[in-house]
């Protein structure tokens, strides 16, 4: 009894070896490459969350760049059209001026009479202007002289009738020229006297003759034309200024006019800064991200915190504007060069902190008037979308992972069913040969006669083709000298 449970320990100890085999074989592998798959998606992953940070922080300052190149290509285009215009209107004067010039004569208005018209006519439109605050005229525009009053006008008139006579038809180029491009003043100062032509036509002196007197006012005296005649004859932007008669901040743009080859008059025209402002301050990036301008100087042409009365003492400076809440400077002066400096075509960007939270800026040339338009966005709303991309790649990692570990224990199973079969395959025929052989060994042993069934190998196993039908064969073998011998 001993000796049948030794040999049924044997007999399944070979089966077992080969299923254990198979298997630590498949656990082995199958676990390996699970455990390199996921180290692999965590590695992926990783890198593709680390990358798609840089690549989203990227993108986000790439839209801001192409905010500020869009916000700087509107505004440069509204610049460059008021530069075609006025480049158009000095043409014509050019050949109003001209030897030979045939243009007709047309009537012209002091412009004292279109604020006080008891003493002589103003023109037949003249009528009053919420938007101006005065007295204006589409269809003519005003002149003035320094020196002159109500009762001395006519006599300028007179000695000068050529000269305003033919200026005079620059009132049909100004009324187009305003149709198409709102400007809200276009004028022109002569060189040798001062005579300033106004459109759209309007008071530019005082109210009073006395005053008129005692304070004349003479163009070549300011600022923008200074400016524009220090141009020799290029077209010149003049810094903004605030204009003492209508209280507005505008940008000058003009050149000078040349007669004969020599300079004699300037012509220019002014756009209020609100026409800037409201194309620069309605620019919104994310929640809270904003545009400003400002020119090469630093002077902030239009920034949201900025007010109309803020510029009655000139441009305020960036350094004042971007500022702490305990006023002191958000920005650096390196900083203002930076932006100031920029290169033409080339858009710059730097890091700065205001009120303890850091900010991005993004700044690039206008192109026109050598203003730069820049964009500002808090670093936390540019980054805010990363945690919840972070969470995205994470929570499809822990998916992968999921399915690979899936998939391994499923394949331990398979190479179990699979174990199981292929020892199946193996040691069913080794098992079958085991028993025959031990049949036999006991018939001899107590020399009974063999079965014939025993002394016969299974047809299926002698057919195989491989090492166990060569195995049967060779039992057949000896089992046919055993039948041999007992015959």
């Amino acid at each position: 009894m001993v000796q049948s449970t030794a040999q049924t320990k044997k007999k399944g100890k070979f089966r077992t070896n080969v299923i254990l085999t198979f298997l630590v074989i498949s656990l082995v592998s199958l676990a390996a490459t699970g455990l390199v798959s996921l180290t692999f998606v965590d590695l992926i992953g990783n890198s593709t969350r680390d990358q798609s940070s840089i690549a989203l922080q990227e993108q986000i300052q790439t839209n801001m760049d192409e905010t500020a190149q869009k916000t700087a290509l509107v505004i440069n285009q509204k610049l460059a059209s008021a530069e075609g215009m006025i480049a158009a209107a000095a043409e014509e004067l050019e050949a109003l001026f001209a030897t030979g010039s045939t243009y007709a004569y047309r009537e012209v208005f002091y412009d004292l009479f279109f604020e006080d018209d008891t003493v002589a006519p103003a023109p037949a439109d003249n009528h009053y202007d919420p938007e101006y605050g005065l007295n204006v005229s589409w269809d003519y525009s005003s002149w003035y002289v320094a020196n002159t009053d109500s009762t001395t006008y006519d006599d300028y008139e007179l000695t000068n009738a050529d000269k305003l006579g033919r200026v005079s038809n620059m009132d049909f180029i100004f009324k187009a020229i305003h149709n198409q491009l709102d400007f809200r003043w276009l004028y022109i100062a002569f060189a040798d006297d001062g005579l300033f032509i106004n459109y759209p036509g309007s008071i530019l002196g005082e109210l009073t003759d006395p005053a008129r007197l005692a304070n004349p006012y003479d163009p070549r005296g300011e600022y923008w034309y200074e400016t524009i005649w220090d141009g020799n004859g290029d077209m010149v932007f003049v810094e903004p200024y605030y204009d003492e008669f209508d209280n507005v901040l505008l940008i000058s743009i003009g050149k000078v006019v040349y007669r004969n080859s020599i300079p004699f008059a300037v012509i220019s025209g002014d756009i209020t800064i609100e026409d800037i402002r409201e194309k620069v301050i309605n620019v919104q990036v994310l929640e809270s991200g904003y545009a400003f301008l400002v020119d090469s100087n630093g002077g902030v042409v239009a920034h949201p915190e900025v007010e109309d009365e803020d510029y009655i003492l000139g441009l305020p400076d960036l350094l004042d504007v971007e500022v702490n809440p305990d006023f002191t400077p958000a920005l650096t002066q390196t900083n203002v060069d930076q932006i100031t400096n920029v290169a033409e075509g080339v858009s710059g960007t730097l890091r700065y902190t205001r009120a303890g939270d850091e900010s991005i800026l993004v700044f690039t040339q206008v192109g026109k008037g050598d203003y730069i338009c820049v964009i500002s966005v808090p670093l936390e709303e540019v980054l805010e979308s990363i945690p919840l991309l972070e969470a995205r790649i994470a929570d499809q990692n822990a998916e992968a992972a999921t399915y690979i570990i899936l998939v391994t224990l499923g394949g331990i199973i398979i190479a179990g069913v699979v174990a199981v079969a292929i020892s199946n395959t193996i040691t069913r025929p080794l098992q079958y040969l085991m028993d025959l052989a031990q049949r036999n060994a006991a018939a001899r042993i107590r020399d009974q006669p063999l079965d014939s069934g025993d002394l016969q190998v299974d047809a299926t196993y002698i057919a195989k083709d491989d090492e166990i039908g060569e195995l049967a064969r060779a039992f057949q073998g000896m089992l046919d000298s055993i039948r041999e011998e007992e015959e």
